[in-house]
């Protein structure tokens, strides 16, 4: 009677131990598939990002060459004359861009928007600060909110003419003088 007591005492240990074991295997599977599920995502999202990071890089480099505006910092021992021939522009064109007077030669460590391959701006114009687009903004809505006309924003920003506005693009836009 104490050997079946004893057997029966060992059955049902052994018979715990299995259920634990089985429920334990149970979750693991579970968190495994949790975990591989989660790779997956984070495996999609960064393909998903390095695609876009190279059509974006492809695009920028694709319009590089195009006669654009770009905000520089010009250092005070930079002068004009040097940005202008950097870019392809004129130190006239540098000006009337930044509202800078005539007897401006070298910059001062602040930001100027540089005319890239621009020789003149006609109609002659200055430049607010450049506005940094957001999700939902385009060229038309940016020139209605700055009672501008829609051809000059374009004309001074040609790429974005082209492809259309992402967020955090920067857009020029000009105040007619």
């Amino acid at each position: 009677m104490l050997l079946r007591r004893a057997i029966r005492n060992l059955l049902i240990l052994v018979l715990v131990i299995a259920i634990f074991a089985a429920v334990g295997t149970y979750i693991a599977q579970g968190d495994r598939e949790t975990r591989i599920q989660a790779m997956n995502g984070l495996i999609t999202q960064a393909v998903s990002t390095a695609i876009q990071d190279a059509l974006f890089n492809a695009t920028r480099t694709a319009e590089a060459d195009q006669p654009h505006y770009l905000v520089v910092n010009v250092p005070a021992d930079v002068t004009l004359l040097s940005v202008a021939e950097q870019y392809d522009t004129t130190i006239d064109v540098l000006r009337m861009a930044n509202n800078l007077l005539a007897d401006v030669d070298f910059g001062n460590g602040t930001d100027i928007i540089v005319p890239r391959g621009i020789q003149e701006l006609v109609p002659p114009r200055r430049f607010k600060k450049p506005y940094v687009a957001q999700y939902g903004d385009t060229l038309s809505s940016i020139a209605t909110l700055n009672n501008i006309s829609l051809e000059i924003l374009m004309q001074d920003n040609p790429i974005l003419a082209q492809r259309g506005i992402n967020p955090n693009d920067i857009v020029f836009i000009p105040e007619l003088l």
